[in-house]
């Protein structure tokens, strides 16, 4: 320490942060090892998977080389037995691996690498720079070609157009689904996805991408029930009158469907049984002071332990929109940390016990005060771990009075208990109000349960009251609840004809409207621009070579760019561009 003139308080701090410091680091490149380590051990399976992939395809190639010799060197003679020209030219690729092999017309790739970057794209959900890169690594094994992320962005965007514009089957049995997509900026996306009855039948209820068809794409500055109604009769006579509308009860949609159904009283109007149970819960809960209470402390505790050893413990996100159809996860939030409050089990937040004084005075009442007193010398001592607090409490105290009081003083000198009661002990108050809460989500996911896999029907209601007959109701406002299910399945099921069963959900496009907004929030402006073309292309059969081939031989880049122009106008991007660039100007 002679060589340093700080005082020795002072060094000894910068000597620790120091070490800390460097003991972070040692953390970090040994948390990256490990994850180079399984970067490395999946990169190797994909590897050896491809590879093998490559040689068969190669293996193919060779055979219809061979096929073509034996063509040749028969003089043109043809073989009156498939069988021999079998034996002769070994076997045929199948049709499909050759168009996979094949091109599309006025293309370099062959059908099978556009058909995989589209994949990696929609499925793996990669983003077009990574599907180029995944493309370099799988080139330097087995040595494909790999496309830039623009061509591939583009590959996209055609076969998203192709699966839009093609032309749509006129039927009678059509069951639409449809509903808005809201990015930042003025314009509004109106989706609108079909199914035809006869497909429902097969599939079932429970539907996949695939299942759907994209039927139109409608972008609109504003959205009134009059232009809904004027889409909703253009589609009809595009591709029949539906035999039903699935659809929340937006505004818009509501009045644009209702006057649609006045002039086709035949089509079936069906309430999307999600939104229509979050609107039961919207009635019940909106003025509902202790729920207000309950949701007012959720987001306080968010802010209060996002930074701390509680975090694991943490509520979920309230949401700005739709907050009524999140209410389950909130609940479920609840019962869980109850119940792992009850098992007093708090080592996950702090292993550590110590008695302070305030945590003695807390004991008056409960322990003597001789025992009070001979704690005294274990105040502000630290234990690593509840049995080395046990052990010493044993010594100090004796174990006839360990017996008798020291799972009190035990809870007492907790930390994690402590740390616990301090930031979520609140929620105890609210325990009864939960337990109603808890038994209305219940009953709401069993109605949503069964209409989703099974369909609804003039028998839905029978089905659910026998499906929650052995629900014990705690109180009468579940009771309520129940009853306004059970009025809903009674309502919209006896729309429907006897012996019929249809679909109440639309699900399956919120569920596309999810796996867009995983893309489009990748743009460097949110707005419905170009990307909305990656909504055709997640219901494509795109797994069908022959569909990939032929969307890319029909549709051209340029037929995108027309239709992104006289649609979508100038984008967002492109005007901030210019806005930006004091060298751009738009006028003159």
């Amino acid at each position: 320490m002679k060589g340093f003139k700080s005082p020795v308080s002072r060094l000894a701090l910068l000597f620790r942060k120091s070490r800390d410091r460097w003991k972070e680091r040692i953390i970090e490149k040994q948390k990256k090892i490990r994850y180079l380590e399984v970067k490395v051990r999946d990169l190797s399976k994909s590897r050896d998977k491809w590879k093998q992939e490559a040689k068969d395809l190669k293996q193919e190639i060779s055979r219809i080389k061979k096929e073509h010799e034996c063509k040749q060197n028969s003089s043109g003679e043809k073989a009156t037995d498939s069988k021999t020209e079998d034996d002769d030219c070994h076997l045929l690729l199948p049709s499909s691996k050759v168009k996979a092999m094949s091109r599309p017309e006025g293309h370099l790739y062959p059908t099978f690498i556009i058909q995989l970057a589209i994949q990696l794209y929609t499925q793996a959900l990669s983003s077009f720079r990574g599907s180029e890169k995944t493309f370099e690594i799988f080139s330097q094994v087995i040595g494909i070609p790999t496309p830039s992320f623009d061509i591939i962005r583009k590959w996209i965007f055609r076969v998203g157009m192709y699966e839009l514009t093609k032309e749509k089957e006129f039927r009678s049995d059509w069951i639409i689904i449809f509903d808005h997509t809201i990015e930042l900026g003025q314009v509004k996306c109106l989706v609108i996805l079909g199914i035809p009855m006869e497909k429902l039948q097969l599939t079932g209820f429970c539907l996949q991408h695939q299942d759907v068809e994209i039927l139109d794409i409608e972008i609109m500055s504003s959205s009134t029930g009059q232009t809904i109604y004027q889409k909703l009769t253009t589609l009809s006579e595009n591709i029949g009158t539906p035999l039903q509308i699935v659809s929340d009860h937006g505004p818009d949609l509501h009045k644009g469907i209702r006057l649609f159904h006045q002039e086709h009283p035949s089509v079936i109007y069906t309430y999307d049984i999600t939104h229509k149970m979050a609107s039961l819960f919207k009635q019940e809960l909106e003025e509902d002071e202790r729920f207000k209470a309950f949701m007012s402390k959720c987001a306080s505790t968010i802010k209060q332990i996002q930074q701390t050893e509680l975090h694991f413990l943490a509520p979920p996100k309230q949401r700005i929109k739709s907050r009524y159809l999140n209410i389950d996860k909130h609940v479920e939030w609840a019962n869980n940390v109850l119940s792992y409050q009850k098992r007093g089990d708090f080592s996950q937040i702090s292993p550590t016990f110590t008695l302070q004084a305030q945590d003695i005075s807390a004991l008056e009442g409960q322990v003597d005060d001789r025992i009070l007193d001979q704690l005294l010398p274990m105040v502000t001592q630290k234990y690593a771990k509840g049995r080395s607090f046990n052990n010493e409490l044993i010594h100090s105290i004796g174990q006839q009075a360990f017996d008798r009081v020291g799972k009190i003083i035990f809870e007492a000198a907790d930390v994690g208990k402590k740390r616990f009661i301090e930031k979520l002990g609140w929620l105890a108050e609210y325990e009864e109000d939960i337990s109603i809460y808890s038994q209305m989500v219940h009953l709401a996911h069993e109605a949503e349960k069964q209409v989703k896999h099974q369909g609804l029907s003039q028998k839905s209601r029978q089905s659910y009251e026998q499906n929650t007959e052995q629900i014990i109701i705690i109180n009468e406002r579940v009771h309520n609840f129940k009853g306004q299910i059970i009025e809903y399945l009674t309502e919209e099921g006896n729309k429907i004809p006897e012996n019929q069963t249809l679909l109440a959900s639309s699900d399956i496009i919120e569920s596309i409207f999810g796996k867009y907004k995983n893309f489009s929030a990748k743009n460097p402006i949110k707005e419905v621009g170009k990307m909305i073309l990656t909504i055709p292309v997640f219901t494509s059969k795109i797994k069908d070579i022959g569909f990939v081939k032929k969307a890319l031989e029909t549709v051209k880049f340029n037929n995108v760019e027309e239709w992104a122009k006289r649609v979508l106008g100038q984008s967002m991007h492109s005007k901030r561009i210019n806005a930006f660039n004091p060298h751009l100007s738009t006028q003159g």
